[in-house]
């Protein structure tokens, strides 16, 4: 009757939504004593009048298994287990008019039972969670990696292609710029592919200061291309963007002697817009071509 009286005023207090929890907890504080003595009487009963005092240390160790859960709350198993703790005396001194070291031997064995059992539990339950902890964090990165460009930091092809697809499927209205460093591969060729490395993540870190806001996505497409997703932009939108983009990149100066177009790095950039009922790969085609048209005006422009 009490398991069933405890087990209903428990669910009541979750159907209430107490996110504090401060109606369940007053309910274990009052109901864990009631069920230790109901477990003390019944211990009791083993060992006073059925005479069999093993089996209540038995039927302690069973109920110590059903139990764990109070072991990370100590005031609660502290409520249950008092009265299993007086009874062992008590029922020493109805039987043998005294404590004799048979029951002394059982109570302590109970008590080591708990304590330990406690320590033990704990310490398992700190190592599972730090290896849990420690686990979360590798799937973070191994999750950040696979979704970044390890040069560049910013995201990869694979990670545009997921943010388009998203966009798609609730045909968000959005713009895209596709950038291209114009003469990298003579960049490479004058410099070496360390200096060219070292270059592409200075414009990686140009292409994402010019941007409107965080929430704009800036991603390496592959090379030296690069792309913009600006969500709910307009072409004009997107223009200025490309625009801000090539100021900020001939604004950074960096030298580029092998460019056929001057003598500091520059960008061509390609613009498409779609009021997002277009595929993501018509709006890339639609910025390629953009951007092509680009490098065929003469490069260090945007086109659309």
């Amino acid at each position: 009757m009490l398991l069933v009286v405890t087990a209903s005023l428990i669910l009541w207090g979750v159907s209430r939504r107490d996110s504090s929890g401060r109606y369940v907890r007053r309910c274990a504080l009052l109901l864990l004593p009631l069920l230790g003595v109901c477990w003390a009487v019944s211990s009791y009963g083993f060992v006073a009048y059925w005479r069999l005092p093993f089996a209540w240390p038995l039927v302690c160790i069973l109920m110590l298994t059903g139990m764990a859960s109070l072991y990370f709350y100590l005031s609660g198993l502290a409520l249950f287990l008092t009265p299993l703790w007086l009874t062992m005396p008590l029922a020493s001194v109805h039987l043998n008019h005294g404590i004799n070291l048979h029951f002394a031997a059982i109570w302590l064995i109970f008590t080591a039972i708990v304590i330990y059992g406690r320590r033990i539990l704990l310490r398992w339950f700190d190592e599972a969670w730090a290896r849990h902890q420690e686990n979360r964090q590798l799937i973070a990165r191994l999750e950040t990696l696979t979704l970044q460009d390890p040069l560049t930091g910013l995201a990869n092809r694979r990670a545009l292609e997921s943010h388009l697809a998203s966009l798609h499927a609730v045909q968000v209205p959005l713009a895209l710029i596709m950038v291209d460093v114009d003469f990298f591969k003579h960049y490479n060729d004058r410099y070496g592919h360390q200096a060219g490395d070292a270059c592409l993540t200075k414009v990686a870190g140009l292409l994402a200061t010019a941007v409107r806001t965080p929430e704009d996505l800036v991603a390496r497409y592959g090379g030296e291309e690069f792309t913009l997703v600006l969500a709910h932009a307009d072409a004009q939108q997107a223009a200025q963007v490309a625009e801000r983009v090539r100021v900020r990149i001939e604004e950074a100066a960096l030298p580029h002697a092998a460019s056929a177009i001057g003598r500091f790095v520059s960008v061509s950039l390609g613009v498409a817009a779609t009021d997002g009922r277009q595929t993501p790969q018509q709006t890339l085609a639609e910025a390629d071509a953009a951007l092509y048209r680009a490098k065929q005006a003469g490069r260090n422009r945007w086109s659309h």
